[in-house]
């Protein structure tokens, strides 16, 4: 028997069960697959013994809910003698099952046993909000004012209230406090880090999610948001390696298959979409007329006459090659050597060594859109103030859309062919747009 499962064992045996103890073996259980099969092997074999009168009813039912089984979670918890853990257990899984009537009335059960009155309070205004009664929360709230300024659950539940409320930015300053004094408190890293990603705050959005994936038993919306982001911004290994601790944990959960599916088909979209763009344009400056480059006219003359019509001709022979040819000369060589360095390149050089980047660039397009009077000053106007969706914004920072008079130089077609870029997120745009009196480019 290895020292792990030895460990879980150990959870059937404890006669503790509150957060502490939950959270002690729920790590555990999640940091690793195999540890997650052995417990759910150990949590059958309880099963027989609850059956035959040798174990309990609670230790079966938080078992259930450590795997996040919170069916098999809640039949069980119904099974097991009163007392505070089973109201509290029986209030979380009903939790899960958004039965928040029922939580309700478990967590008071729990308190009226003797768990901390603080918070089931919290708890219960928490699940007010989510059933739509702020009012109730709030009272629950300001009953806590004095004993709730030192505690993250009381600056949590308030800035769930102002975020319900619409006020983002006082949200986030509060979970900001709730974090201040507890760092580690999921509820509150998570949602702080939902409204940085809203507001186009990556880096901090990332952050906080990568704290919470790092645990052991990682939030799984985190890490769901974490991929969205990680993909959003190219890093495909890393969203996929996201979704894939999700699947080691919950191997069915349905969104996070097809997502990783996406993922997976986008960073091959993405490398095909690189070679092809890379063999394209060193196709297209091996295709450049000699007659596009200034050099002399002896050295001019003397590659005429060897039948060099573009760089790639030039590019396959060697200095020896040239040298050897009637009329060409050391300087003939070195003028023709000085030309291909400035662009990175050298004669023989191989054409899959070749640096696309030499290319000179092509000169920006003209505007294509002729600004309506009067409304030029809108033209520096930033994108993320039309207060578009998640998507829609992030897509717009991909194409390095940052003022409106640049998205105004877009086609709907240029648009629509964005990754991830949809007609909603589209006709969300010419919505916004028009309300300013503007519109996208007409098509080329």
């Amino acid at each position: 028997m290895s020292e792990t499962t030895a460990e879980l064992m150990s959870f059937f045996e404890t006669s503790e069960l509150g957060t502490d103890c939950f959270a002690q073996y729920a790590n555990l259980v999640f940091q690793s697959a195999k540890s997650h099969e052995a417990f759910a092997d150990l949590l059958r074999e309880y099963e027989q013994r609850v059956a035959r009168g040798e174990g309990d009813a609670l230790h079966a039912g938080v078992g259930y809910l450590i795997l996040g089984r919170f069916q098999q979670a809640g039949q069980w918890l119904a099974k097991a003698d009163d007392s505070r853990y089973r109201h509290y257990w029986a209030a979380q899984a009903a939790t899960a099952h958004h039965a928040f009537d029922e939580a309700i009335a478990a967590y008071k059960k729990a308190a009226a046993a003797g768990w901390d009155p603080f918070e089931i309070d919290m708890r219960c205004a928490e699940l007010h909000l989510r059933s739509g009664d702020a009012t109730a929360a709030t009272k629950l709230v300001k009953v806590h004012e004095r004993d709730g300024a030192d505690r993250a659950d009381w600056y949590y539940v308030r800035g769930l209230l102002v975020e319900q409320a619409g006020d983002r930015a006082a949200a986030i300053d509060l979970y900001e406090k709730a974090l201040a004094l507890d760092p580690d408190h999921v509820p509150t890293m998570f949602r702080a880090a939902w409204l940085y990603d809203l507001r186009g705050d990556d880096d901090k959005a990332i952050e906080l999610y990568k704290r919470l994936a790092l645990q052991p038993r990682a939030h799984v919306n985190a890490l769901m948001n974490l991929a969205v982001i990680y993909e959003d911004i190219g890093r495909y290994d890393d969203a996929i390696t996201c979704l894939q601790r999700v699947l080691v944990a919950y191997p069915n959960h349905t969104r996070a298959r097809l997502f990783l599916k996406d993922v997976e088909s986008s960073r091959k979209m993405v490398i095909d979409d690189a070679i092809e763009k890379r063999v394209e344009s060193r196709n297209r400056l091996l295709a450049t007329p000699i007659s596009e480059f200034e050099l002399s006219v002896r050295a001019r003359n003397c590659l005429k006459k060897m039948n060099i019509q573009t760089l790639g001709d030039l590019l396959k022979l060697t200095e020896q090659e040239l040298l050897a040819y009637k009329n060409f000369g050391e300087t003939s060589l070195e003028e023709i050597n000085q030309l291909l360095a400035k662009r990175g390149l050298r004669l023989g050089q191989r054409p899959e060594d070749i640096d696309p980047a030499a290319l000179v660039p092509a000169p920006p397009e003209p505007p294509r859109v002729t600004v309506p009077p009067g409304t030029e000053a809108l033209l520096s106007k930033p994108v993320f103030e039309l207060e578009l969706s998640v998507r829609a914004r992030r897509c717009l920072q991909r194409l390095n859309i940052e003022t409106v008079g640049e998205l105004i130089q877009r086609t709907e077609a240029e648009l629509l062919a964005a990754r991830n870029f949809g007609v909603t997120s589209l006709n969300e745009i010419k919505t916004r747009l028009k309300e300013l009196g503007l519109s996208l480019a007409p098509k080329s």
